[in-house]
Protein backbone atom coordinates (compact mmCIF):
# COMPACT_ATOMS: atom_id res chain seq x y z
CA UNK A 1 0.00 0.00 0.00
CA UNK A 2 1.06 3.39 -1.00
CA UNK A 3 1.75 5.73 1.51
CA UNK A 4 1.43 9.57 1.51
CA UNK A 5 4.58 11.61 2.40
CA UNK A 6 4.20 15.16 3.53
CA UNK A 7 6.89 16.33 1.75
CA UNK A 8 7.81 14.79 -2.04
CA UNK A 9 11.23 12.65 -1.75
CA UNK A 10 12.12 12.68 -5.19
CA UNK A 11 12.89 16.76 -5.36
CA UNK A 12 14.73 18.49 -3.15
CA UNK A 13 13.83 22.03 -4.77
CA UNK A 14 10.22 21.03 -3.76
CA UNK A 15 10.68 20.06 -0.25
CA UNK A 16 12.60 23.63 0.20
CA UNK A 17 9.34 25.40 -1.58
CA UNK A 18 7.19 23.19 0.72
CA UNK A 19 9.46 24.39 3.87
CA UNK A 20 9.44 27.58 3.05
CA UNK A 21 5.67 27.34 2.51
CA UNK A 22 5.51 25.81 6.00
CA UNK A 23 6.63 28.60 7.22
CA UNK A 24 3.82 30.80 5.80
CA UNK A 25 1.09 28.50 6.86
CA UNK A 26 2.15 28.33 10.83
CA UNK A 27 2.10 32.10 10.12
CA UNK A 28 -1.71 32.02 8.49
CA UNK A 29 -2.62 29.68 11.94
CA UNK A 30 -1.56 32.28 14.17
CA UNK A 31 -3.62 34.96 12.27
CA UNK A 32 -6.75 32.47 12.83
CA UNK A 33 -5.87 31.91 16.79
CA UNK A 34 -5.69 35.80 16.54
CA UNK A 35 -9.29 36.22 15.00
CA UNK A 36 -10.06 33.88 17.55
CA UNK A 37 -9.02 35.95 20.43
CA UNK A 38 -11.10 39.31 19.06
CA UNK A 39 -14.14 36.68 18.49
CA UNK A 40 -13.54 35.62 22.41
CA UNK A 41 -13.40 39.11 23.46
CA UNK A 42 -16.20 40.49 21.21
CA UNK A 43 -13.76 42.61 19.28
CA UNK A 44 -14.54 40.58 16.32
CA UNK A 45 -18.26 39.14 15.37
CA UNK A 46 -19.84 35.74 14.11
CA UNK A 47 -19.81 35.78 10.53
CA UNK A 48 -16.37 37.88 9.88
CA UNK A 49 -14.29 35.42 11.97
CA UNK A 50 -15.95 32.33 9.68
CA UNK A 51 -15.32 34.20 6.88
CA UNK A 52 -12.09 34.61 7.44
CA UNK A 53 -11.17 32.05 9.09
CA UNK A 54 -11.83 29.40 6.78
CA UNK A 55 -11.18 31.57 3.67
CA UNK A 56 -7.52 31.37 5.28
CA UNK A 57 -7.59 27.82 6.37
CA UNK A 58 -9.21 26.75 2.78
CA UNK A 59 -6.11 29.23 1.30
CA UNK A 60 -3.47 27.28 3.18
CA UNK A 61 -5.32 23.90 1.54
CA UNK A 62 -4.76 24.86 -1.71
CA UNK A 63 -1.75 26.07 -1.61
CA UNK A 64 -0.47 23.07 -0.07
CA UNK A 65 -2.04 21.12 -3.09
CA UNK A 66 -0.29 23.32 -5.46
CA UNK A 67 3.05 22.61 -3.66
CA UNK A 68 2.75 18.85 -3.08
CA UNK A 69 1.58 18.14 -6.40
CA UNK A 70 4.20 20.12 -8.49
CA UNK A 71 1.21 22.71 -9.51
CA UNK A 72 3.65 25.13 -8.71
CA UNK A 73 5.95 23.95 -11.00
CA UNK A 74 3.86 26.35 -13.95
CA UNK A 75 4.75 29.22 -12.38
CA UNK A 76 7.67 31.80 -13.28
CA UNK A 77 7.93 31.77 -9.47
CA UNK A 78 7.80 27.91 -8.14
CA UNK A 79 7.97 29.36 -4.71
CA UNK A 80 4.17 31.33 -5.57
CA UNK A 81 5.73 34.05 -3.12
CA UNK A 82 3.42 36.99 -4.65
CA UNK A 83 0.04 34.90 -5.09
CA UNK A 84 0.33 34.14 -0.98
CA UNK A 85 1.25 37.73 -0.48
CA UNK A 86 -2.15 39.15 -1.85
CA UNK A 87 -4.08 35.83 -0.31
CA UNK A 88 -2.97 37.37 3.26
CA UNK A 89 -3.83 40.87 1.72
CA UNK A 90 -6.65 39.67 0.95
CA UNK A 91 -7.76 38.28 4.34
CA UNK A 92 -6.05 41.04 6.13
CA UNK A 93 -8.20 43.75 4.80
CA UNK A 94 -11.33 42.27 5.05
CA UNK A 95 -10.40 41.74 8.87
CA UNK A 96 -9.51 45.45 9.15
CA UNK A 97 -12.53 46.51 8.52
CA UNK A 98 -14.88 44.62 11.07
CA UNK A 99 -12.73 44.94 14.21
CA UNK A 100 -12.76 48.37 15.16
CA UNK A 101 -10.92 49.62 17.95
CA UNK A 102 -8.55 46.53 16.88
CA UNK A 103 -7.56 47.79 14.09
CA UNK A 104 -4.09 49.46 14.69
CA UNK A 105 -3.23 45.89 15.98
CA UNK A 106 -4.31 43.96 13.22
CA UNK A 107 -2.02 46.55 10.38
CA UNK A 108 0.79 44.83 11.80
CA UNK A 109 -0.15 42.06 9.64
CA UNK A 110 1.01 44.14 6.78
CA UNK A 111 4.55 44.52 7.09
CA UNK A 112 4.60 40.64 8.16
CA UNK A 113 3.11 40.25 4.95
CA UNK A 114 5.84 41.88 3.37
CA UNK A 115 8.49 40.42 4.99
CA UNK A 116 7.68 36.87 3.22
CA UNK A 117 8.97 38.86 -0.01
CA UNK A 118 12.44 39.68 1.09
CA UNK A 119 14.44 36.75 0.19
CA UNK A 120 12.30 36.29 -3.14
CA UNK A 121 11.32 39.41 -4.70
CA UNK A 122 12.54 42.54 -6.57
CA UNK A 123 11.99 46.12 -5.42
CA UNK A 124 9.28 47.18 -8.08
CA UNK A 125 7.75 43.96 -7.38
CA UNK A 126 7.70 44.82 -3.75
CA UNK A 127 6.36 48.08 -4.46
CA UNK A 128 3.60 46.33 -6.68
CA UNK A 129 2.48 44.14 -3.19
CA UNK A 130 2.90 47.51 -0.97
CA UNK A 131 0.53 49.67 -3.52
CA UNK A 132 -2.03 47.07 -3.27
CA UNK A 133 -1.91 46.89 0.39
CA UNK A 134 -2.40 50.31 0.69
CA UNK A 135 -5.03 51.12 -2.25
CA UNK A 136 -6.97 48.21 -0.11
CA UNK A 137 -6.25 50.08 3.07
CA UNK A 138 -7.54 53.13 1.45
CA UNK A 139 -10.80 51.93 0.23
CA UNK A 140 -11.35 50.49 3.98
CA UNK A 141 -11.13 53.54 4.85
CA UNK A 142 -13.40 55.16 2.47
CA UNK A 143 -16.08 52.75 3.42
CA UNK A 144 -15.61 53.23 7.03
CA UNK A 145 -16.31 56.64 6.29
CA UNK A 146 -19.87 56.16 5.12
CA UNK A 147 -20.78 54.36 7.75
CA UNK A 148 -21.88 56.11 11.36
CA UNK A 149 -19.68 54.77 13.34
CA UNK A 150 -17.06 53.32 11.27
CA UNK A 151 -14.25 55.59 12.06
CA UNK A 152 -14.18 57.31 15.52
CA UNK A 153 -11.05 59.73 14.78
CA UNK A 154 -10.75 60.48 10.59
CA UNK A 155 -6.93 62.24 11.21
CA UNK A 156 -6.07 59.25 13.38
CA UNK A 157 -7.22 56.82 10.77
CA UNK A 158 -5.41 59.07 8.02
CA UNK A 159 -2.51 58.99 10.19
CA UNK A 160 -2.30 55.12 10.47
CA UNK A 161 -2.32 55.20 6.73
CA UNK A 162 0.55 57.37 6.07
CA UNK A 163 2.32 55.87 8.50
CA UNK A 164 1.55 51.96 7.14
CA UNK A 165 3.09 53.63 3.84
CA UNK A 166 6.44 55.00 4.33
CA UNK A 167 6.86 50.98 6.18
CA UNK A 168 5.92 49.38 3.25
CA UNK A 169 7.79 51.60 0.92
CA UNK A 170 10.53 51.34 3.40
CA UNK A 171 10.29 47.14 3.60
CA UNK A 172 9.89 47.13 -0.27
CA UNK A 173 13.43 49.21 -0.80
CA UNK A 174 15.18 47.09 1.95
CA UNK A 175 13.63 44.14 0.59
CA UNK A 176 14.75 44.59 -2.76
CA UNK A 177 18.57 45.91 -1.77
CA UNK A 178 18.39 42.40 0.49
CA UNK A 179 17.18 40.31 -2.20
CA UNK A 180 20.15 41.88 -4.50
CA UNK A 181 22.58 40.86 -1.90
CA UNK A 182 21.54 37.27 -1.75
CA UNK A 183 21.37 36.92 -5.88
CA UNK A 184 24.88 37.63 -6.15
CA UNK A 185 25.42 35.34 -3.46
CA UNK A 186 24.06 33.09 -5.04
CA UNK A 187 25.29 33.57 -8.00
CA UNK A 188 29.12 33.01 -6.69
CA UNK A 189 28.40 29.73 -4.61
CA UNK A 190 25.80 27.68 -6.86
CA UNK A 191 25.86 26.43 -9.94
CA UNK A 192 23.74 28.29 -12.55
CA UNK A 193 23.08 24.95 -14.65
CA UNK A 194 22.88 22.51 -12.11
CA UNK A 195 21.68 24.41 -8.43
CA UNK A 196 24.75 22.42 -6.72
CA UNK A 197 27.76 24.56 -5.31
CA UNK A 198 30.55 25.93 -7.55
CA UNK A 199 33.93 24.47 -8.23
CA UNK A 200 35.29 27.60 -5.89
CA UNK A 201 32.62 27.29 -3.28
CA UNK A 202 32.87 22.90 -2.66
CA UNK A 203 36.74 23.29 -2.43
CA UNK A 204 35.90 25.88 0.45
CA UNK A 205 33.71 23.35 2.27
CA UNK A 206 36.31 20.85 1.50
CA UNK A 207 38.67 22.90 3.26
CA UNK A 208 36.41 23.31 6.36
CA UNK A 209 35.86 19.75 6.24
CA UNK A 210 39.67 19.23 6.44
CA UNK A 211 40.39 21.55 9.24
CA UNK A 212 37.24 19.92 11.53
CA UNK A 213 39.33 16.15 10.39
CA UNK A 214 42.69 17.60 11.36
CA UNK A 215 41.27 18.63 15.10
CA UNK A 216 39.77 14.80 15.63
CA UNK A 217 36.21 15.30 13.99
CA UNK A 218 35.89 12.00 12.63
CA UNK A 219 36.89 10.36 8.62
CA UNK A 220 35.91 12.08 5.73
CA UNK A 221 36.04 10.95 2.27
CA UNK A 222 35.24 12.70 -1.45
CA UNK A 223 34.04 10.92 -4.84
CA UNK A 224 35.06 11.98 -8.14
CA UNK A 225 32.15 11.62 -10.74
CA UNK A 226 32.25 11.82 -14.35
CA UNK A 227 29.63 11.34 -16.50
CA UNK A 228 30.80 8.49 -19.46
CA UNK A 229 30.99 9.56 -23.26
CA UNK A 230 29.59 13.24 -21.99
CA UNK A 231 31.01 14.49 -25.37
CA UNK A 232 29.22 12.02 -27.58
CA UNK A 233 26.19 13.60 -25.65
CA UNK A 234 26.99 17.04 -26.60
CA UNK A 235 28.04 16.10 -30.70
CA UNK A 236 25.29 14.03 -31.49
CA UNK A 237 22.04 15.72 -29.24
CA UNK A 238 23.38 19.10 -28.88
CA UNK A 239 24.31 20.88 -25.86
CA UNK A 240 20.87 21.39 -24.76
CA UNK A 241 20.61 17.54 -24.16
CA UNK A 242 23.86 17.41 -22.65
CA UNK A 243 22.27 20.18 -20.05
CA UNK A 244 19.44 17.96 -19.16
CA UNK A 245 21.95 15.22 -18.78
CA UNK A 246 23.96 17.27 -16.12
CA UNK A 247 20.82 18.34 -14.57
CA UNK A 248 19.57 14.47 -14.22
CA UNK A 249 22.65 13.25 -13.21
CA UNK A 250 22.80 16.18 -10.49
CA UNK A 251 19.53 14.63 -8.91
CA UNK A 252 20.30 11.11 -9.15
CA UNK A 253 23.01 11.55 -7.27
CA UNK A 254 21.24 14.50 -4.56
CA UNK A 255 18.91 11.79 -4.07
CA UNK A 256 21.74 9.45 -2.29
CA UNK A 257 23.10 12.20 0.05
CA UNK A 258 22.48 12.91 3.29
CA UNK A 259 21.56 16.47 5.01
CA UNK A 260 25.44 16.62 6.00
CA UNK A 261 27.29 15.76 2.20
CA UNK A 262 28.03 18.33 -0.54
CA UNK A 263 27.98 18.11 -3.72
CA UNK A 264 29.43 20.46 -6.41
CA UNK A 265 30.17 20.75 -9.92
CA UNK A 266 34.30 20.75 -10.20
CA UNK A 267 34.49 21.23 -14.18
CA UNK A 268 32.48 20.16 -17.16
CA UNK A 269 31.05 16.97 -16.52
CA UNK A 270 32.63 16.45 -13.25
CA UNK A 271 31.09 16.80 -10.25
CA UNK A 272 32.57 16.22 -6.84
CA UNK A 273 31.02 14.59 -3.18
CA UNK A 274 32.10 15.67 0.34
CA UNK A 275 31.38 13.13 2.37
CA UNK A 276 31.45 14.32 6.33
CA UNK A 277 31.94 11.68 9.12
CA UNK A 278 32.27 8.82 6.17
CA UNK A 279 35.35 6.16 5.69
CA UNK A 280 36.46 4.53 2.70
CA UNK A 281 34.02 2.08 2.93
CA UNK A 282 31.11 3.75 3.36
CA UNK A 283 31.92 6.34 0.56
CA UNK A 284 32.22 3.76 -2.15
CA UNK A 285 29.11 2.45 -0.64
CA UNK A 286 27.45 5.80 -1.29
CA UNK A 287 29.29 6.17 -4.80
CA UNK A 288 27.62 2.44 -5.96
CA UNK A 289 24.48 3.80 -5.15
CA UNK A 290 24.88 6.52 -7.42
CA UNK A 291 26.27 4.61 -10.01
CA UNK A 292 23.23 2.58 -10.13
CA UNK A 293 20.46 4.77 -10.09
CA UNK A 294 22.36 6.76 -12.74
CA UNK A 295 22.31 3.42 -14.76
CA UNK A 296 19.04 2.98 -14.30
CA UNK A 297 17.80 6.31 -15.15
CA UNK A 298 16.91 8.01 -18.05
CA UNK A 299 16.80 11.12 -20.32
CA UNK A 300 14.54 11.80 -23.71
CA UNK A 301 16.20 13.33 -26.37
CA UNK A 302 15.48 13.50 -29.67
CA UNK A 303 11.93 11.62 -28.67
CA UNK A 304 14.20 8.60 -27.21
CA UNK A 305 15.16 7.43 -23.68
CA UNK A 306 18.72 7.42 -23.59
CA UNK A 307 20.60 5.69 -20.87
CA UNK A 308 23.45 7.68 -18.64
CA UNK A 309 26.23 6.19 -17.07
CA UNK A 310 28.75 7.44 -14.76
CA UNK A 311 32.18 6.62 -13.22
CA UNK A 312 33.37 7.51 -10.12
CA UNK A 313 36.69 7.93 -8.00
CA UNK A 314 36.82 7.73 -4.02
CA UNK A 315 39.30 8.68 -1.70
CA UNK A 316 39.36 8.96 2.41
CA UNK A 317 41.36 12.11 3.63
CA UNK A 318 44.58 10.91 5.39
CA UNK A 319 45.41 13.50 8.60
CA UNK A 320 47.60 16.35 7.39
CA UNK A 321 47.22 15.92 3.59
CA UNK A 322 46.71 18.30 1.69
CA UNK A 323 43.44 19.28 -0.17
CA UNK A 324 45.06 18.64 -3.75
CA UNK A 325 46.03 15.34 -2.38
CA UNK A 326 43.49 14.43 -1.53
CA UNK A 327 41.62 15.37 -4.89
CA UNK A 328 44.82 13.75 -6.89
CA UNK A 329 44.01 10.52 -5.37
CA UNK A 330 40.18 10.66 -5.83
CA UNK A 331 41.18 11.37 -10.02
CA UNK A 332 43.78 8.65 -9.87
CA UNK A 333 40.69 6.45 -9.01
CA UNK A 334 38.72 8.12 -11.21
CA UNK A 335 41.08 7.19 -14.12
CA UNK A 336 41.32 3.66 -13.24
CA UNK A 337 37.47 3.65 -13.41
CA UNK A 338 37.32 5.24 -16.81
CA UNK A 339 40.14 2.80 -18.01
CA UNK A 340 38.75 -0.21 -16.36
CA UNK A 341 35.51 0.09 -18.55
CA UNK A 342 33.43 2.82 -16.83
CA UNK A 343 30.09 2.65 -15.18
CA UNK A 344 32.14 1.38 -12.02
CA UNK A 345 33.35 2.57 -8.89
CA UNK A 346 37.37 2.60 -8.07
CA UNK A 347 38.32 3.35 -4.88
CA UNK A 348 41.79 4.65 -3.94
Amino acid sequence: MLRFRLFPFDDAGQRLRLRRYMIAAATSIMFVLLLTLCFMEGVLSAAPFVVASLYTLLSIAIFYALFRFGWNKRAKDRSLTVPMMLCANVAVTFVLYHVGAARPVFLLMYPVIMFFGVFRLQTRTLLGVALLSLSGYAVLIWLLFQTDSGVVSPHIEMLQWIVLAAVLVWFSFMGGYVNQLRRRLKESEYDELTGIYTRRRILQLLGREKIRCDRGGGPLSVCMLDIDRFKNVNDSLGHAAGDEVLRKSVRVAQGQLRAIDFMGRYGGEEFLLVLTQTEIEGARECAERVRKQTEHSRFTASWQERRITMSIGVAQYRRSESIQELLERADAALYRAKTNGRNRVERE
